[in-house]
Formats: C-alpha cells, structure tokens, sequence
C-alpha cells in the first residue's frame, strides 16, 4: 500500500475489548466482588453507591486487582496487523490516540506486547493515550472519565486539531458535529464519550450484530475498521 485516501482526519481507539481481545478482564467477577448487581460503569458505579470514601477504596482496590491479573491475558485484537498496515501507511496524515479507563500499567503492558510481536511501539502507533489517571495540565486536574467527553477534548487539543475542530459538548443524539473524527471501542461509555465531544463513533461488535443507537459504524474486527479509515487506496 504505497498511497492511501484517507476517510477520517483523526482516530481514538479504546484499549481492553477493542486494540486487544475482548474477555481478558473478567467484569462479572468484578462486579460480583464489589456487590454491583448489573452492567455498567463500574467506577461510575462505586462513586454513586459506596458508602464512605475507605469502602470506595477497597472497592477501587478489587478493580485495580482484577485489571493486574488480566495484564497476562492481553492479546492483540483480530484484524490488529491489518489496523498497522493502514496506520503505517498513513502516517501523520492520520493523528491516532488511545482513551481508556484501565490504568497506565495497563498501557505499559500494550507496549510491551506491540514489541514482543514486532510492532511499532506503543507511542509511534497512537502518540498520545490517555488512561484513566490523566492529568491534564490544561485543566489543571485529573480528567474525568468515560462517557464525559472530556477525554476526546483533551486528545483533540493533544493532536493541536481544536482550531479546525472546536471542543464542542453535546447530547449523544445529535448528528456527529465532526463526522470525519471516530472514535472507536466495545463500550457504550465509548461511544458516549465521542458523541458527546461530536464525532463519529464506531461499535466494535466482535459478531454481535446488535450495535447501540449511538454507533455510526459499526465493526467486526480490526480489520473491518482498517478498510473503513480508507476511502480509496492507489
């Protein structure tokens, strides 16, 4: 691939689910630990329902202990080569981020095993990641998390892209403001956190076919969303 048309002008990838294998981290283990009875934003959740800030900490605690046994079980998502192709091929010409709730650890890990299967490192293939720890020195404090779309604000000035872009905060329903940025991931929290800063969101599916009313796109696998940042190769 000598030369490629792009279809978008910047991309963020979720982590966990979405660069790499669904199912490392066991949610459902999580929640039965902290006592959390449905799905959901399971830091959202501990905010809203712990009782003290000490049971608020041993709850965090249990994730943060679940996300390190799962550190071992990372793999690379489906389609993942065919994602670097097209990354590759792109260049500067594509500004890529990562945004995820799991920690810097968590990205440190994905750096080493991009290495050990003989990818690009970590910061050459997505510049600019934001874990949930992120402190913004533009805000002054650490970001809120997904779905706030504070994270896609922070990456888009990252990407020096807020002049042809403003931060913009909405309602997920709205049309995309910036159709030509995605943001791509398995959660809806995902989708949430880029509808709500304007721009395209797209389902990572892995064969569920039954994506939210807020996905733009809606993918398979890697490789399903490679071919779609490409809107015509020479």
């Amino acid at each position: 691939m000598s030369h490629v048309e792009l279809a978008f002008a910047g991309v963020i990838f979720d982590l966990d689910g979405t660069l790499t294998q669904p199912d490392a981290i066991d949610f459902a283990r999580m929640r039965e630990r902290i006592g959390m009875p449905e799905p959901g934003s399971i830091l959202h959740w501990i905010e809203a329902h712990a009782t003290s800030e000490t049971e608020a900490e041993e709850m965090r605690a249990v994730v943060w202990e679940e996300e390190a046994l799962a550190l071992d079980q990372m793999a690379l998502g489906t389609g993942f080569k065919d994602l670097v192709r097209v990354l590759s091929a792109a260049g500067d010409a594509l500004p890529t981020a990562i945004c995820t709730r799991n920690s810097t650890e968590a990205l440190e890990a994905f750096d080493a095993l991009l290495r050990r299967s003989g990818f690009p490192a970590c910061a050459t293939l997505f510049p600019v990641a934001v874990a949930r720890d992120h402190h913004s020195t533009r805000l002054g404090r650490v970001l809120e998390n997904k779905p706030s779309p504070e994270p896609t604000h922070e990456i888009l000035h990252a990407w020096g892209l807020t002049e042809a872009y403003p931060v913009h905060a909405g309602h997920e329903e709205e049309a995309p403001r910036y159709p030509d940025l995605l943001f791509v991931g398995d959660g809806r929290d995902d989708l949430l956190a880029g509808r709500r800063a304007g721009t395209a969101a797209a389902w990572m599916n892995h064969g569920d076919e039954g994506a939210p009313s807020t996905a733009t796109y809606s993918f398979r696998d890697l490789s399903e969303c490679a071919a779609t940042l490409i809107a015509a190769s020479c």
